[in-house]
């Protein structure tokens, strides 16, 4: 059988067109070893073209060299598109490749080297030859079975659109075994390569038909094999009888190893799980296994199998990983209750301190703390006293450094920041992650070390408009910018601080207002009352000395003198209480500003008796200061005591503090224990764990004594 010139350049033909297509295609999965059988196709079909054209004197064992070559390259380059079609591409590796290049190579060793060939090939038969076809006989067989594997596991209607494919790849089978038994080489090639080239014109239209449904085919065992969820099978007798890999991996054991072990090696409570899951066809929970030195967090589904009689022949488990989740939630909360204990800090700062400036300072050094921070500054918003327009002002700051102060303190940095929040209508956080190449912070304060910084306004929320008090503003030097969680929960804080700032302003101002109201009262009932008293008394004498009656100038200027004095000693009172009560300096030396600004300047002679070292809780300081000046304050008002005397002594485990006058006293059965304030100064006793006694009688004074203990 001699083949023609036509048919071996329509083979070429054939070959060249399908290549073509593959260029177009070249995204397609499986187009690289069907462009290595197409390109050795061509080479090939070449080759036996210049054998057959005798004139250009080309050896023929060259070219029967190249043919072998061919051959074996052109089957496994099917193989390796087989593998590839079934989804098998990951036993395409460099291992697999050497492998299949040992026999071409020996081949062409023993074909060049006739020494070796006469050594170990003495026949006269073509042993060469028949041995390359033996090994194309089993890499087109393997290609065969692993195409029927992907067509069996698919419907009838897959194979009816890409069953070129697989009969396509039947040729070259086919061809092989009827060239094995051909003794001419030059018909055996030329059957080879017609066999091929109808095999790269099936494969080719079944890999690109357009009415494909799947260009590759996913079978279910890659499916199942390839999924992330684990999944076991137990037998009747809870045993373990099958298993993927995402099984082996969280459980730590292979298929081989785990193979017929009973499940409870691996769940221990099975039992107890089977039982209560009696009638139910699934159950879930939580197991955490640990698993190559690490602890896995499992979501475990347990499904009863049944056949199609509805006969239970074992369970399925299916394990999925939720360890990523698991960590990411107990991230969250985590960071919930690092929140949550952070806001009960900032709000027990609130409660505890004696003024705003305390309370920001200890606040900013809680939050540095917990965002792992380098510097922090707040500013609040206030009216100018010129045009009463809004500016920022620096209250309270931690880690800038003091060569910086004058700048950040500037008129220029605050508008700055003051036109920041203004232009931001949405309230949101303004995050910097490049604090040196941010355009809008002025030259001289990218200088700062720092490489990230936020701010979050310190807005208060209401149901008609938003009011910004100012901003919070964090800065870090390490180069790790601020993360959107973080954001949100420093937005958190903000919004805690802006709204205790607001809550202290409207305390401050509530208690203001009333101080202010309770001055006017107590000024209207006292002081008031004594001038009214003095204009009316000196009107009356006016009156009486041009009516001219008889007056007595003494006992008129008397009266007179006793209603200023007394005017003076409430206004000394008032003037007094109108100052801050500060005990820092302690409450002996507290006690003594008190006489001398008040009681001494009211012409009554007062006296301080303490013993040394008297050392009390503050909180009982501050409940015996609170007592002494109420008690202080009902002498100079309704005693008209000349002589006043506060002691304080100490024993071993008690101080006693006694308040004694020569006043006009009262009788104790009909007093109420409201009037004089004598409730307050029991409650104030009965705060500390202190006790509360008052002695009086009618013209002989009055003694107010309280004792409480050292430990208290």
């Amino acid at each position: 059988m001699k083949p023609d010139l036509p048919n071996l350049l329509l083979t070429i033909v054939i070959a060249l067109s399908a290549g073509l297509i593959l260029l177009l295609r070249k995204r397609a999965s499986g187009t690289v070893p069907l462009s290595g059988l197409i390109i050795s196709l061509a080479v090939w079909a070449m080759t036996y073209l210049l054998y057959q054209i005798p004139a250009l004197h080309i050896p023929k064992d060259v070219l029967k060299a190249v043919s072998y070559l061919c051959l074996a390259l052109a089957a496994t380059f099917q193989l390796y598109f087989a593998l590839d079609y079934a989804n098998r591409s990951r036993w395409i590796n460099q291992f697999t490749i050497f492998i299949f290049l040992i026999e071409p190579a020996i081949i062409q060793m023993l074909f060049w080297a006739e020494s070796l060939r006469r050594t170990f090939l003495p026949s006269e038969i073509d042993i060469l030859n028949r041995l390359n076809l033996l090994y194309t006989l089993h890499l087109l067989a393997g290609s065969i079975i692993f195409l029927l594997d992907t067509f069996v596991q698919k419907p009838r209607v897959h194979f009816f659109k890409a069953g070129t494919i697989l009969l396509g790849a039947i040729f070259p089978l086919v061809g092989t075994i009827i060239i094995f038994f051909v003794n001419n080489l030059e018909t055996g090639f030329f059957i080879s390569i017609l066999c091929y080239s109808m095999a790269v014109a099936g494969i080719s239209y079944g890999k690109f038909n357009t009415h494909l449904i799947e260009a590759s085919p996913i079978t279910r065992e890659i499916v199942v094999e390839g999924m992330d969820d684990g999944w076991m099978v137990v037998d009747h007798q809870d045993h373990v009888i099958d298993m993927n890999s995402a099984a082996e991996k969280m459980i730590g054991m292979s298929r081989e190893n785990i193979y017929g072990e009973p499940v409870d090696h691996i769940l221990n409570d099975w039992p107890k799980l089977i039982r209560s899951s009696e009638g139910i066809k699934e159950m879930e929970m939580r197991r955490s296994v640990k698993a190559q030195n690490d602890w896995r967090y499992l979501n475990i589904r347990i499904s009863q199998l049944t056949d199609k009689v509805n006969g239970d022949f074992g369970h399925l488990i299916v394990w999925r990983d939720i360890t990523q989740r698991k960590l990411a939630d107990d991230a969250r909360q985590q960071a919930r209750d690092e929140l949550f204990v952070l806001l009960n800090a900032i709000s027990s700062t609130a409660s505890r301190s004696m003024n705003m400036d305390e309370f920001l300072s200890d606040s900013i050094y809680q939050i540095l703390y917990s965002f792992n921070s380098q510097a922090a500054a707040i500013f609040l918003t206030k009216e100018t006293e010129d045009d009463g327009r809004q500016k920022l002002s620096l209250i309270s700051h931690f880690g800038l450094p003091p060569e910086h102060m004058k700048v950040i303190t500037s008129e220029v940095t605050s508008s700055i920041i003051y036109n920041l929040l203004i232009g931001n209508e949405e309230n949101r956080p303004l995050v910097i992650n490049n604090f040196r190449e941010f355009e809008r912070i002025p030259s001289n304060l990218k200088n700062i070390d720092l490489d990230s910084a936020v701010m979050i306004p310190l807005v208060i929320y209401t149901q008609h408009e938003n009011t910004v008090l100012g901003c919070l503003c964090l800065g870090r030097s390490d180069n790790n910018p601020y993360t959107q969680d973080e954001v949100i929960r420093l937005t958190t804080i903000a919004n805690q601080i802006a709204t205790l700032i607001d809550s202290n302003r409207r305390r401050q101002f509530a208690i203001a207002l009333s101080e202010r109201q309770r001055l006017l009262r107590d000024l209207h009932d006292s002081v008031s009352q004594k001038l009214y008293g003095l204009v009316a008394l000196t009107e009356a004498a006016q009156a009486g000395i041009e009516a001219g009656s008889q007056i007595a100038p003494l006992q008129v200027l008397t009266r007179i003198g006793e209603n200023a004095r007394q005017a003076v000693k409430e206004m000394r009172l008032f003037l007094y209480e109108m100052q801050p009560i500060d005990l820092k300096d302690g409450l002996v030396s507290s006690l003594h500003h008190r006489l001398a600004a008040v009681e001494g300047r009211a012409d009554i002679k007062a006296g301080l008796i303490a013993d040394e070292n008297i050392q009390l809780a503050k909180d009982t300081e501050i409940a015996l200061y609170y007592i002494a000046q109420e008690a202080l304050n009902n002498i100079l008002r309704h005693a008209h005591a000349r002589k006043v005397s506060v002691n304080l002594k100490q024993t071993r485990q008690n101080v006693m503090l006694e308040i004694l006058d020569d006043g006009v006293g009262f009788d104790i059965k009909k007093i109420d224990n409201a009037g004089l304030g004598l409730k307050n100064m029991r409650e104030r006793a009965l705060q500390v764990n202190g006790k509360f006694k008052i002695t009086s009688k009618v013209d002989q004074g009055t003694k107010i004594s309280v004792t409480v203990s050292r430990k208290g």
